[in-house]
């Protein structure tokens, strides 16, 4: 494992680096392309060049992608995206953030996996409902990591910005409690369930781990303010993106969810009440470390493409639900934008219509999607969901994350 993170960690800075002098694509884009291109060209060492494929690192084979993201890297990219947050724009827009984050999040899942489930019975495979369900649920959160990444490149209107990451950043965790909730429900056979059973686990996860990050936040801050050395500072915040994420999991409550806000608490502390140096130094280390991070996992995520065996069934399968989840998206934004009264200040609805499609298209799916599907890797269907979750995933980071600052432009909201 730990020559494979060494090796991943060698070739992922060569690809930066050839990405920022040759591609200048966004990192996340070019990174995922670079890896993709050098996957498929160690397939055809494999079939060509057998005695020089048989000496080079697989880290496909040694590292575990789902083990990668939701057990080593998770919690220090969503606390070093979390820590960044404008806490004052996000008080401003707390409950566009909340509806989109929470009910988009709900209404896309049940979108994603009714009309999967058609879609997969008129293509001849048999894929069971609840099982379309779990595929709804790990599709619809848009990905944080890949959202955030992108989204440094371009300027796009702050209000408009921060919808975008806060909704990131939270459904993302939600998405978590939805994946374990119908997974449970599954594991059960959804015979011994009940509806307030399902109410009390979601509860438990979400509330839970948004109140158990609130407390570590809490926590640190006593901790920071009595710290004038920055290295320790620096230590503290390391500190609660480590122990914190393992206790809150042994708990059973989200750790995603406490990271996320655990850093938007600290963030805020540090941005407001912090000496300028400790918030330098930490913000420095913040960006490094999720930079760092950012890459290996995009790397990681194109060498994957070699895991794929695809066919025609998948291939049409995976742009079928491409359209699925768009549409999708663009419902499930759609409702909560209008339920909360965003057009309270007499907006227009042109201007209400291309926000909506800005929210739409920049719901990027990522890491998280497809190490969420690898989880069912042994489960029925599963190989199956893997398949067309990585299709989606690559679409989104490649097409919408490429197109995403040009329809800011179009439609004049930078």
């Amino acid at each position: 494992m730990y020559e494979s993170i060494i090796a991943l960690l060698a070739v992922s800075l060569l690809l930066l680096l050839i990405n920022a002098k040759i591609l200048k694509l966004p990192a996340t884009i070019g990174l995922l392309i670079l890896g993709m291109l050098l996957s498929l060209a160690e397939l055809g060492l494999e079939n060509y060049v057998p005695a020089v494929y048989n000496k080079i690192p697989h880290l496909i084979g040694q590292l575990d992608f789902n083990y990668f993201l939701m057990d080593m890297v998770l919690p220090f990219l969503l606390f070093a995206g979390a820590i960044h947050i404008d806490f004052s724009e996000l008080k401003k827009q707390k409950w566009s953030v909340f509806m989109f984050a929470f009910f988009s999040t709900l209404i896309s899942t049940l979108l994603v996996g009714y009309l999967s489930f058609t879609i997969f019975n008129l293509l001849g495979i048999d894929l069971p409902l609840l099982y379309c369900m779990l595929f709804g649920a790990l599709i619809s959160p848009t990905d944080p990591i890949a959202v955030l990444s992108i989204f440094k490149n371009y300027k796009v209107r702050r209000s408009l910005t921060m919808k975008i990451e806060g909704e990131s950043l939270f459904n993302d965790g939600l998405g978590i409690v939805v994946f374990i909730t119908i997974s449970g429900m599954i594991g059960t056979s959804g015979a011994s369930v009940t509806p307030s059973e399902i109410v009390l686990l979601f509860l438990r996860e979400a509330v839970g781990g948004i109140a158990f990050g609130l407390v570590v936040g809490w926590a640190a801050i006593f901790v920071l303010k009595r710290i004038a050395i920055n290295k320790y500072a620096i230590y503290t915040t390391l500190l609660i993106a480590t122990l914190s994420y393992s206790i809150a999991n042994h708990m059973e409550v989200s750790g995603a969810l406490a990271m996320v806000a655990a850093g938007i608490l600290i963030g805020n502390w540090m941005h407001t009440k912090a000496t300028t140096e400790i918030k330098r130094e930490t913000t420095n280390f913040w960006e490094l470390i999720d930079e760092l991070f950012n890459t290996m996992l995009f790397v990681l995520m194109g060498f994957s493409i070699i895991q794929i065996d695809f066919d025609v069934v998948s291939i049409s399968a995976g742009i079928a639900v491409i359209i699925i989840v768009i549409f999708s998206r663009f419902i499930s934004v759609s409702i909560p934008y209008s339920l909360i009264g965003i057009n309270k200040h007499k907006t227009k609805f042109k201007h209400g219509l291309e926000e909506v499609a800005v929210l739409t298209w920049s719901g990027l799916r990522g890491g998280l999607a497809f190490a969420l599907a690898l989880s069912l890797i042994n489960v029925e269907g599963g190989q199956f969901i893997i398949y067309v979750t990585y299709i989606v995933a690559v679409f989104s980071i490649i097409v919408q994350g490429l197109s995403i600052g040009k329809l800011v432009t179009a439609l004049k909201l930078s």
